[in-house]
C-alpha cells in the first residue's frame, strides 16, 4: 500500500472541485457527525473528516497515507471488500467490525465502503464509519431484558396474553393456554377472532364478542378491571376467570399498539361467593321471618351501626338510623333510658356476662315498638378495657301483646272486663297494707244481683250475660281512678274504695243501688241487688273484712233484698 502526502481536502468527494471553487458538499462532509473519508484501492487513507479522525483517536492531518487500522479477521474482511468494490464487483459493501484504538478502547463499527464515480479502475473509494457500540449494547440489553421478561411471563401463575392492533396474539404463556383449554402452540398462532370460545357473563348468559374484555379494550382503549367471565369446561362445569386488560399506546398517546390481558382462575372463589351469598340470603330470610337484626358498637370510633334488617324493624333504612350512642338513646323510650345505661355499663364493667333488655324504641312513624336488645363485648384491650360490642335486636311486639293478653286473662274476667276474684283479692291485700301503713280509710262493698237465676230461666243466658255486662259498665263508670271492682262470683261483685270516709262509703253504696235499678229485663222489670258495706278496722285481715261484708250482704237478702246493710264501726 503506497503512501501519499498530507491532504488538506477530501480527495474524490468533491467531483474535481478546486480550492478556488469551494464545493458545498465538502462543507457538509467536514461538519458531519458520522466518520467520512476516502482510501485508495489498497486501503490507505487519503482524506478524513474530523468525525472520522475522532472516531479513530488520531489527528486528522496524520491519517493520510496510513493503512486502515483493523486487525486479524476484520483486516482480511476489509481487504476483500476493497478488492470487490475496486474491481466493480459491488457498488458498495457493508460490514460490522471491531476496532481497538490507540487509547485501548474497543469500538464496534459499521463500515460502508462505496465506489466513487464510474471509472473502471477508481483511484479512491468512499469510507463511512459509524460507532454502533452503544446501539449494540442497548440491543443486547433489550434482548436480555426481553428474555428475562419472557421467563417471568412463562413462570407467572396468571395467564397472560398480548394482542396487537391487528388482533393477532403475539405473546401468551402456558398458564393462559391451560386456563383456556388450548395448546400454547395454537394460542400463539391464532388471531383473536379465531378463538371462538364459549364464554359467559356473570349471569351465565353467552358473552357477546364485543363484550369480551380484550375486544372492548382494543376497540376503545379503556382498561377493563377484574371482569368475571365463565368458560364451559370439558367436564361440563363452568370455569370462572377474572380478567383485566390494559392498552399499550404509541408515542402519540392515542394509537393502540397492543392490549395486555391478565387473568386467573377464580372458580373456587366464585363458588364460595355464591354459597356465601346464598347463605346470607337464607340468613336474611330467617332474620326477616324472625324479625331479627344485628347491631355493632365500635367504642374507639364511637360509631354505632345497625344492619339493614335491624333498621327495618323500626321502619328505617340503615343510613337513617343513629350512628352514635347519644342518638341511639334518643330512640329509646324516655322511661327506660336510665335503666338501659345502667345495664349496659354493668356489662362494660364486666359485672354481667352479657347484656339483655326489653325496650320500647321509637319507630319512623313516631310510634314505639317493643324491641329486645342483647349482646356482649367481643373485643377488649389487654387491661380489660372494652373496645367493641355486638349483638342482636328482635321485634318482640307480638310476644309483648301475648304477655299482655295472658296477663289480662290471668287478672281480668272475660265476660265483664272487671278484675277476676283472684286478682281482686291481690288488689285488696295490697290496698289493706297501704291503708294500715298510712292509716287511711278503706271501704268494701259486696253486692249480689237479686233473683238472677230467674232472669236466666225466663229470658235465657244471653240476657243474663247482658245484665252482668251492663252492671259491670255501671261500676266502671261510677268508681274513682283509685278504686277497683271485681267479679267475685257468678252474679256477685266486689267494690274496693281506698282512702274514703264512712259517710262517703254509705252514700256511694246507696247511689250505686239506685243506679242498678236503671238496668231492666226485656219485660221492663228493674234489676235490684243486695249490698253489704264495711270499712276496714285496724289489724283486720282481708279475709275477715270480706266475711263481714258477706254476712251483711246476706242479711240484706234475708231482709227483703234491694237494700244496703252497712257496718262502719
Amino acid at each position: 500500500m503506497g503512501a501519499g502526502g498530507k491532504q488538506s481536502g477530501f480527495i474524490g468527494l468533491g467531483g474535481g472541485a478546486s480550492a478556488e471553487q469551494p464545493n458545498a458538499l465538502e462543507g457538509l462532509v467536514r461538519h458531519a457527525t458520522i466518520g467520512i473519508g476516502s482510501v485508495d484501492p489498497a486501503g490507505h487513507w487519503l482524506s478524513t473528516n474530523p468525525a472520522l479522525a475522532e472516531l479513530l483517536a488520531r489527528e486528522a492531518n496524520r491519517l493520510p497515507g496510513l493503512p486502515m487500522l483493523f486487525e486479524g479477521r476484520d483486516r482480511t474482511t476489509v481487504e476483500r471488500a476493497l478488492k470487490r468494490v475496486a474491481a466493480g464487483q459491488r457498488k458498495s459493501d457493508v460490514h460490522h467490525l471491531t476496532l481497538k484504538r490507540p487509547d485501548e478502547r474497543t469500538l464496534e463499527l459499521r463500515l460502508d465502503l462505496c465506489r466513487i464515480g464510474d471509472d473502471e479502475r477508481p483511484s479512491s473509494l468512499l469510507v463511512l464509519l459509524e460507532d454502533i457500540t452503544a446501539a449494540l449494547q442497548i440491543r443486547s440489553q433489550l434482548r436480555n431484558s426481553e428474555a428475562r421478561m419472557q421467563s417471568v411471563i412463562r413462570a407467572m401463575a396468571e395467564g397472560i396474553i398480548v394482542v396487537d392492533a391487528g388482533r393477532g396474539i403475539r405473546i401468551a404463556n402456558a398458564r393462559a393456554a391451560e386456563l383456556l383449554d388450548l395448546s400454547l402452540e395454537r394460542l400463539l398462532t391464532s388471531e383473536l377472532d379465531e378463538l371462538v370460545l364459549p364464554f359467559h357473563d356473570q349471569a351465565g348468559e353467552p358473552l357477546a364478542a364485543d363484550q369480551f374484555p380484550l375486544t372492548r379494550t382494543l376497540a376503545t382503549g379503556v382498561a377493563q378491571r377484574d371482569v368475571k367471565i365463565g368458560l364451559d369446561a370439558d367436564d361440563g362445569d363452568m370455569r370462572w376467570l377474572e380478567m383485566s386488560t390494559e392498552a399499550v399506546v404509541g408515542d402519540d398517546g392515542r394509537r393502540i399498539e397492543a392490549v395486555v390481558a391478565t387473568f386467573s382462575d377464580i372458580t373456587s372463589r366464585h363458588r364460595a361467593e355464591l354459597e356465601l351469598r346464598a347463605s346470607e340470603e337464607r340468613l336474611s330470610l330467617a332474620m326477616s321471618g324472625a324479625k331479627l337484626g344485628f347491631w355493632d358498637w365500635d367504642l374507639r370510633r364511637r360509631r354505632f351501626t345497625f344492619s339493614e334488617s335491624a333498621a327495618g324493624l323500626l321502619g328505617y333504612q340503615s343510613h337513617e338510623v343513629a350512628v352514635n350512642r347519644r342518638a341511639v338513646l334518643q330512640l329509646v323510650h324516655p322511661d327506660q333510658r336510665k335503666q338501659l345505661i345502667r345495664r349496659m355499663q354493668a356489662h362494660l364493667d364486666a359485672q354481667r356476662q352479657d347484656f339483655d333488655m326489653d325496650l320500647r324504641m321509637l319507630r319512623s312513624d313516631a310510634g314505639y315498638a317493643w324491641i329486645n336488645i342483647r349482646g356482649r363485648v367481643v373485643m377488649r384491650q389487654e387491661d380489660g378495657q372494652p373496645l367493641r360490642l355486638a349483638g342482636t335486636i328482635m321485634d318482640i311486639g307480638e310476644r309483648k301483646r301475648l304477655e299482655a293478653r295472658l296477663q289480662e286473662l290471668a287478672t281480668i274476667d272475660g265476660l265483664t272486663g272487671l278484675f277476676n276474684r283472684r286478682h281482686g283479692q291481690e288488689w285488696l291485700d295490697a290496698a289493706l297494707l297501704s291503708a294500715e301503713r298510712r292509716l287511711d280509710g278503706l271501704g268494701l262493698i259486696l253486692l249480689d244481683i237479686d233473683h238472677f237465676k230467674q232472669v236466666n230461666d225466663r229470658f235465657g243466658h244471653d240476657v243474663g250475660d247482658r245484665v252482668l255486662i251492663e252492671l259491670s259498665a255501671l261500676l266502671r263508670e261510677r268508681i274513682r281512678r283509685t278504686d277497683a271492682a271485681a267479679r267475685w262470683g257468678g252474679e256477685e261483685f266486689a267494690v274496693f274504695l281506698p282512702d274514703i270516709g264512712n259517710d262517703d262509703i254509705v252514700r256511694f253504696a246507696n247511689d250505686l243501688l239506685a243506679s242498678i235499678r236503671t238496668i231492666t229485663t226485656p219485660d221492663g222489670q228493674p234489676i235490684t241487688a243486695s249490698l253489704g258495706v264495711v270499712s276496714f278496722r285496724l289489724g283486720e285481715s282481708s279475709s275477715e273484712l270480706i266475711k263481714r261484708a258477706d254476712r251483711l250482704m246476706y242479711r240484706a237478702k234475708h231482709s227483703g233484698r234491694n237494700r244496703v246493710e252497712a257496718d262502719l264501726d
